[in-house]
């Protein structure tokens, strides 16, 4: 067991916790997720191994856990960040180009969810998608709102949330599979977005956007 790092048992294992999801998300920044093992991680953090196992049961728990207490943090921040006050549509037309922005600024995280959650344990994927509630949420309710006012098509339940998830998926894969991230982003969200709104909306996009250009115009202009 590595040193004590506190006053007492409880505060050392809290602190040693934080380490190992820091280490291990370093770790997986250098070798990728499948070729750091638990003994890797336990070497770096100054521990046996089996002494890992005292706060993660396996990999995929490590993963989860590091998801968990990293994720919704960010996505609170993610979703606080598009404006209150534009149309439904293109809030979620907002959303979904924060997210893909979310893989290029965040590229650990962002990675280790597009490509690792997949593979992982039926309970990990569910603890991982729990972590995605506030992000699924604010998808939601951006749809539901663009369909009250008749902006967004009503589609079957589900359909939506596949559909938007399935464009944000290829789009942060195409990012991942450019030769220059930052310099394809622009392309890709923008295509990716269009898209989203071409095969959600109830109207042409141009006139949504025109609503969105008004609104601007007017908040702007502090007339209400």
């Amino acid at each position: 067991m590595p040193r004590i790092r506190a006053g007492s048992i409880a505060e050392h294992k809290v602190i040693t916790r934080a380490l190992i999801l820091d280490t291990a998300q370093e770790l997986f920044s250098t070798w990728g997720y499948q070729d750091t093992s638990f003994g890797d991680i336990a070497a770096a953090v100054g521990m046996g191994r089996t002494t890992l196992y005292d706060y993660f049961t396996d990999k995929d728990d490590l993963l989860a856990s590091l998801v968990e207490e990293t994720l919704p943090t960010v996505l609170q921040r993610l979703v606080e960040e598009v404006p209150a006050d534009i149309p439904p549509a293109e809030r979620l037309r907002d959303l979904a180009i924060r997210v893909v922005e979310f893989v290029a600024a965040e590229p650990t995280l962002g990675l280790l969810l597009h490509r690792e959650v997949p593979k992982l344990s039926e309970p990990a994927q569910e603890r991982v998608a729990n972590a995605h509630q506030t992000l699924a949420r604010a998808f939601v309710d951006a749809y539901r709102a663009g369909v009250d006012k008749g902006e967004l098509k009503q589609l079957p339940p589900g359909l939506a949330g596949r559909f938007i998830n399935n464009m944000i998926m290829t789009a942060a894969q195409a990012l991942i599979d450019s030769e220059d991230p930052s310099e394809a982003l622009p392309t890709i969200t923008e295509v990716m977005a269009d898209l989203i709104l071409d095969g959600l909306a109830k109207r042409p996009v141009a006139a949504i956007r025109r609503e969105a250009d008004r609104l601007t115009l007017e908040v702007g202009s502090g007339r209400q």
